[in-house]
């Protein structure tokens, strides 16, 4: 939370008229069911129906205007589950409507040895490392061999799948744009992964633009090159075709 909430801040700084919406990841959602994590962006559609963005009719009178920044595959799992959720609303949003999508450090599969440095990266003891570690890895087995018996999909394997769909969002369609931010240094979501999810996006027909900043770290590209990764972020969303940018949603 205190990630994102660094990046809204940034975000009304460099964006002062727009509206900073916040959707947290939650650290068990790997292992809920797909209702459990729905529950959990219920605020953020709630929000988004507060603000006007899910009517046909805008207060403002004009279509919205809305940027999606999801980091690291915790905010690509969150944006995932606010598609569903909104799936099962009977959403019409006005013609006009402007939509970009931002993937920081993100998206890539799941293995255990990324899980584990993921987890455990804010350790400063060895000893705490290897014992959440080693039970991380018992909850992973465990996990892998309930879905094996039960025949189901990896949630992060529908998600890499899910994040390529057309029409992801009501805003959203294959003229959407998207950025990816990514690096070669990061050990958590490795560089590669990206880039196969963003040819895959350019292939679907989806404009593509792609930003890898070297040596820079899992989801801190921005604090190590901030006047590159914020004028990448204005650029992008003129790219777009708006001067002004409405609602913001970060996902983490």
């Amino acid at each position: 939370m205190v990630t994102l909430r660094k990046y809204a801040q940034a975000y009304h700084k460099h964006f002062p008229l727009s509206t900073q919406i916040i959707v947290a990841a939650d650290p068990l959602r790997y292992w809920k069911c797909q209702s459990a994590r729905e529950r959990v962006v219920l605020p953020a559609v709630r929000k988004l129906e507060e603000l006007n963005l899910l009517s046909p009719n805008p207060e403002s009178g004009r279509p919205p205007q809305i940027l999606i920044h999801a980091l690291s595959n915790g905010g690509a799992m969150s944006l995932a589950d606010l598609a569903i959720a909104l799936a099962h609303r009977d959403v019409k949003v006005p013609e006009g409507a402007k939509c970009a999508m931002i993937f920081d450090s993100t998206p890539a599969p799941v293995t255990l040895s990324l899980a584990v440095r993921a987890f455990t990266v804010g350790f400063r003891s060895l000893f705490q490392k290897l014992l959440f570690g080693f039970g991380l890895s018992v909850v992973y087995f465990l996990t892998f061999i309930v879905r094996t018996i039960m025949r189901q999909p990896e949630p992060i394997a529908i998600v890499l799948k899910q994040l390529n769909d057309l029409r992801l969002l009501p805003w959203t369609s294959v003229r959407t744009p998207r950025m990816y931010f990514y690096s070669s240094g990061d050990r958590i979501v490795p560089a590669k992964d990206v880039e196969e999810h963003a040819a895959m996006a350019r292939m679907l027909g989806f404009p593509v633009q792609m930003l890898n900043f070297g040596k820079s770290d899992h989801v801190s590209h921005a604090r190590d090159y901030p006047e590159k990764y914020w004028e990448a972020v204005r650029a992008f969303w003129r790219d777009v075709g708006s001067n002004q940018l409405g609602h913001t949603l970060h996902l983490g």
